[in-house]
């Protein structure tokens, strides 16, 4: 009788177990599992990533997001497009020019699949050169060598644009290297000049002022010159916020670009709708403000300046519920 019971006992036990393994098998097939796109070290947009991925995880626990490195603006949105399960952090130019498939898209054609999400935040054409340079205005980089972003970067494409602009393209050497590398190319003195398209302050040019003296380069002054605006109307004229280096660097005028997160249309719509419901919270916006102070510009106010592409389903459904006006070029075609 007692080796029955042992036996019964047995087989309930095999059978919890199994129920169980099961059971969590399922719940891990329930969950949602994404990847977001970021950029390089010593850069904004992984910050912003891995900013939305805590957020998101801790007030949607079937949801994962996956923070990813890349080369940044065109390499991202080339992978949401393909991507189902994508969300990448872009700039609104490489969003714009590759759902319309113009310039680097144009071979390749429409990047039909990705959708807008939210102004993340303002980045600023930050052009440094060590105090003792003889580089003061843009034309002084012709005969030089200038880090500009990795290659596949919007920073990168952003140095093409203007230098071509200008009329320089084939008279400089571009070196493409950003964040923290680009950063340290200049300290080294290998390059004469470091562009880099992010927000302020950056890491990477608070460590470079901590060990040497630089000056910021005026990239309004040219860009207007040369009717830059007018034939890319992403970017938009400002000036660098005053004690963003602690007084290390002089603000200069400068050209500005809205940064976004933009999503694969597959994504489902609650997902969507979830994210900018948590991120928009007072938590979620703390938290962001926490990390970076660039992320003041996200706001209901300002969202819609960064509306250059459809909107998402579930980012139409926020924003719609935020009241705010959407331009005719962002609403959904889904």
């Amino acid at each position: 009788m007692g080796n029955k019971q042992n036996y019964l006992q047995l087989c309930v036990s095999s059978i919890l177990l199994l129920l169980t393994f099961f059971s969590g098998c399922g719940d891990k097939q329930d969950k949602e599992w994404y990847t977001i796109y970021g950029g390089v070290i010593g850069g904004s947009f992984s910050l912003f990533a891995g900013d939305i991925k805590q957020i998101v995880e801790h007030n949607v626990p079937d949801v994962k997001l996956y923070v990813v490195a890349s080369a940044g603006s065109v390499e991202n949105t080339r992978r949401v497009n393909e991507e189902e399960n994508a969300l990448g952090v872009v700039f609104a130019s490489e969003s714009s020019l590759g759902y319309n498939g113009e310039e680097v898209f144009a071979e390749v054609g429409p990047r039909n699949n990705i959708r807008m999400v939210t102004l993340l935040y303002y980045a600023y054409g930050q052009f440094s050169t060590l105090e003792k340079s003889n580089v003061h205005t843009f034309d002084d980089i012709v005969g030089t060598k200038v880090a500009c972003g990795a290659p596949g970067s919007g920073t990168a494409k952003t140095m093409e644009r203007l230098a071509k602009a200008a009329g320089i393209w084939e008279e400089f050497t571009p070196s493409y290297s950003g964040g923290t590398k680009g950063a340290q190319a200049l300290q080294d003195g290998q390059v004469q000049g470091f562009l880099w398209l992010v927000s302020v302050p950056n890491r990477a040019i608070i460590e470079l002022t901590a060990i040497k003296s630089i000056r910021m380069i005026d990239l309004d002054t040219p860009a207007k010159k040369h009717g830059f605006y007018d034939k890319y109307p992403f970017y938009f004229p400002s000036k660098l916020p005053e004690g963003m280096y602690e007084g290390k660097v002089e603000p200069v005028r400068t050209i500005t670009m809205p940064t976004v997160l933009i999503a694969n249309k597959a994504i489902p719509e609650e997902t969507i709708y979830a994210l900018l419901k948590h991120v928009y919270s007072s938590e979620g916006k703390n938290r962001m403000l926490q990390s970076n102070q660039a992320a003041s510009v996200m706001t209901i106010e300002n969202a819609s300046k960064a509306f250059v592409i459809p909107l998402h389903q579930g980012a139409f459904k926020f924003w719609d519920e935020q009241e705010v006006e959407i331009p005719k070029r962002a609403m959904p075609v889904d």
